[in-house]
C-alpha cells in the first residue's frame, strides 16, 4: 500500500476554524423543496426533501473561503449581525462536488474495465481518482478507501448551515489534499466546466496520412 501522507493531511476535528478548498467531509446533508410543493402559498415539513451526502469534497477556493471566516468570526461566529449590509468578503454558499468510492462508480457496463483505465490515472475529463486515505491522514483516524468525483454532481450549501453542521457533531472534517494535487483537481474541475462542445468532431482522411505530406508543384 503507498503512503497517503505526501498527498493528503487530516482535517481539524474543530468547527471553529475554517473550511479549506480539496477537504473531504463525510455525513453532509442537505435539504431542498420538493419541485411540486413550488406553486403551494403555504409550505410544510413534508415538502422538504433529505438528500445525503455521505462523502463530498469542498471545491471553492482557499482564499474565498478564509476571508469569509474571518468576517464570521469577527461578528460573534458562527451568526451574523443583521444591523448593516453584509460584508463582501462573505460567501453565501460553498460549492461541492459529490464523492463516492471507486467500488460505487466501477460498475459495467456504465463503467467497465476499459473505461475504468482512464478514470483511475486521471486522463478521463468527467472523473477524478483519488488514492485512498491512511487512517493517520483521516480527521477522524479512520481512513477512507478509494475515492472518485464525478464533476457533473456538483451542489452548493449555504456557508452558515455548513459550519452549522460540523457543529452539530453529524457531520465530520475528514482530509484534505495537499499541493499539488489540491491544484491538480481543481484545473481539471475548472477546466470541465469550461469544456467547449462542438458541432462535429474534426475529420480526418485515413487516405492522407497513409499517403503522407502532399508536395506542391513548382
Amino acid at each position: 500500500m503507498r503512503v497517503s501522507a505526501h498527498i493528503y493531511r487530516a482535517s481539524t476535528t474543530s468547527f471553529a476554524s475554517t473550511l479549506c478548498q480539496g477537504e473531504i467531509i463525510s455525513d453532509l446533508e442537505r435539504i431542498r423543496l420538493a419541485p411540486e410543493c413550488l406553486e403551494r402559498e403555504h409550505l410544510s415539513p413534508i415538502d422538504l426533501i433529505r438528500v445525503p451526502h455521505p462523502l463530498a469534497i469542498i471545491m471553492s477556493q482557499d482564499c474565498d473561503l478564509e476571508q469569509d471566516f474571518r468576517v464570521r468570526q469577527a461578528e460573534n461566529f458562527p451568526l451574523l449581525s443583521t444591523d448593516r449590509p453584509p460584508s463582501d468578503k462573505l460567501i453565501p454558499n460553498v460549492l461541492f462536488c459529490n464523492v463516492v468510492t471507486a467500488a460505487q462508480l466501477y460498475q459495467p457496463p456504465a463503467i467497465n474495465s476499459r473505461i475504468w483505465e482512464r478514470i483511475k490515472i486521471n486522463k478521463d475529463e468527467r472523473y477524478h481518482f483519488l488514492q485512498s486515505i491512511e487512517g493517520g491522514c483521516d480527521g477522524q483516524q479512520i481512513g477512507l478507501p478509494e475515492l472518485t468525483i464525478d464533476f457533473k454532481r456538483f451542489f452548493t450549501m449555504p456557508t452558515e448551515e455548513v459550519y452549522q453542521r460540523l457543529r452539530m457533531a453529524g457531520t465530520k472534517r475528514r482530509a484534505c489534499l495537499n499541493s499539488p494535487y489540491l491544484e491538480h483537481l481543481s484545473s481539471r474541475f475548472s477546466f470541465y466546466l469550461g469544456r467547449v462542445g462542438l458541432p462535429e468532431d474534426h475529420f480526418s482522411e485515413p487516405a492522407d496520412i497513409l499517403q503522407g505530406p502532399k508536395t506542391r508543384s513548382p
